[in-house]
């Protein structure tokens, strides 16, 4: 054989030989390394953090820190950070982690923050749970917001998302407002609620007694079937024949007549007192009432009767927006200016961040905003009676593993928003979104589920059967527009 084809030959056994010997020789996997991407601590608080370390191979695996801040060490035997942070530690600590098994190394960056407060570090427990919930149970949904009230009135906020098209570079905070549709309608009856604590009217008067309509029946249904959708008023917003109406444009304002003329054409669902029908048209009615009452524009009466003696600050009463005269920090979707909102008007036209929604809750039904004896109308069930969802005076009622709470959902041009108080913890929860997804009320289940285990310090019984309530919530809130 030729010198050169040998060596050739040889150079190819040996080839071959490397890479079989390769092909058989155990690979070698990088440690796994679980850490929180972000973590809290509190000041003079004890603060423990494990952290999940394994190896594939069974090696051991070592771990070391980079940024560690002084008053916070490692026990190697436990995989556990420990430590007390002081007010000199306030603020926020970038920590590199690597794990290291003896071939392979992996890093893990975390954010440590300390706050002064436990309610600080509370608030950053909810603006944690909620990024998660959002990635896992709605994923792709471009945001969400919330507020929570506690029995002392301690308010904590969590947001996540940006502020939607033609402002994405803005991130959503506490103060961005959503449209919060059919949540105007408890505002709309702690309105008439405040005029009959007041002796202007009473709810079982009728409505022609303080406002001229032709409405069908107006001569004897009464405030209270109005409130409580028995009073068998048509709906418009739930029919084509306003959306199909020839009037109809993208900036037609809307006047309660013409909404009246509507359901006259279209006729009553039932005779007063008879039967359950969600009535957006009853509403809007109301709110006339309210002028008819006071002397005041319906957003007059809002801002003197409700926003001023709440002190709710990013809260308004939409009766203007267009395309062309848009809401400063308002959140926004492709649908936000579809229709003006006067064809909503006291049914479902206000827009308003989550902290005066819970504010708002959190004062209305608590008692802190009417009598008493008033307050307990709101959640009386009224729809039940007669055979309709639950609901009382501008008020749907849930019950969800044994825990009573109320308020109202609403959903409108792709806005998402619910309003829950829980009279027996004293506790107010307002979640808004301005996207939609399939799993919006597992994520709203979710929420509720993690408030109730974590704000509720007044004892109110165990959550189980959160499932059922999902579908509950489902069926009443296609009802709405």
């Amino acid at each position: 054989m030729p010198r050169n084809k040998a060596v050739l030959l040889l150079l190819l056994i040996s080839f071959l030989w490397v890479a079989c010997k390769d092909s058989i020789s155990p690979r070698i996997y990088a440690p796994d390394l679980s850490a929180p991407a972000h973590m809290g601590a509190i000041v003079d608080r004890e603060f423990t953090q494990p952290l999940q370390v394994s190896d594939p191979q069974g090696l051991d695996v070592d771990l070391s820190f980079l940024g560690l801040p002084a008053w916070l060490e490692y026990l190697p035997g436990l995989y556990l950070l420990q430590g007390t942070p002081g007010e000199q530690d306030l603020g926020s600590f970038d920590i590199i982690i690597t794990a290291d098994n003896g071939t392979r190394t992996v890093r893990r960056l975390v954010t440590l923050t300390v706050y002064a407060t436990e309610s600080d570090f509370r608030e950053f427990e909810l603006q944690t749970h909620l990024a998660q919930s959002l990635e896992t149970i709605t994923p792709g949904m471009r945001g969400a917001s919330m507020a929570v009230i506690d029995h002392s009135g301690s308010l904590y906020t969590a947001f996540v998302g940006d502020m939607g098209p033609g402002q994405s570079h803005l991130l959503l905070d506490r103060e961005s407002m959503f449209r919060i549709a059919s949540v105007t309608k408890p505002m709309t009856a702690a309105l008439i609620l405040k005029l009959v604590d007041d002796g202007l009217i009473d709810l079982d008067d009728i409505l022609l007694d303080h406002y001229p309509t032709s409405l069908t029946n107006a001569g004897s249904m009464t405030i209270r079937q109005m409130l409580s959708h028995t009073a068998g008023v048509f709906d418009h917003l739930n029919s084509s024949a306003f959306w199909g109406h020839p009037a109809f444009t993208p900036t037609k304002v809307w006047s309660v007549t013409e909404l009246v003329h509507i359901a006259v054409q279209n006729g009553p669902r039932f005779s007063p007192g008879t039967g359950y029908g969600y009535s957006n048209t009853a509403f809007c009615v109301l709110g006339a009432v309210v002028e008819e009452v006071t002397g005041l524009s319906l957003s007059e009466a809002y801002e003197q009767m409700l926003f001023e003696p709440m002190e709710l600050e990013h809260i308004l009463y939409d009766n203007f927006s267009t395309a062309s005269n848009t809401i400063a920090g308002l959140a926004r979707n492709h649908r936000t200016y579809e229709y003006h909102l006067s064809a909503a008007g006291a049914a479902g036209a206000m827009t308003a961040s989550p902290s005066d929604v819970a504010s708002f809750g959190w004062q209305l039904y608590g008692g802190r905003f009417l009598s008493g004896s008033l307050t307990d109308e709101l959640s009386v069930n009224i729809g039940a009676r007669f055979g309709g969802q639950n609901y009382g005076l501008g008020t749907r009622i849930w019950t969800a593993g044994g825990i009573r709470h109320h308020g109202h959902t609403g959903t409108l041009m792709n806005y998402r928003s619910i309003l829950m108080y829980v009279p027996a913890s004293d506790l107010s929860i307002a979640i808004h979104a301005h996207d939609t997804h399939n799993n919006w009320f597992n994520l709203v289940d979710d929420l509720f589920t993690y408030v109730m285990e974590n704000f509720d310090h007044a004892g109110a019984p165990p959550i189980a059967g959160i499932r059922e309530f999902s579908t509950e919530r489902i069926h009443q809130y296609r009802k709405e527009k």
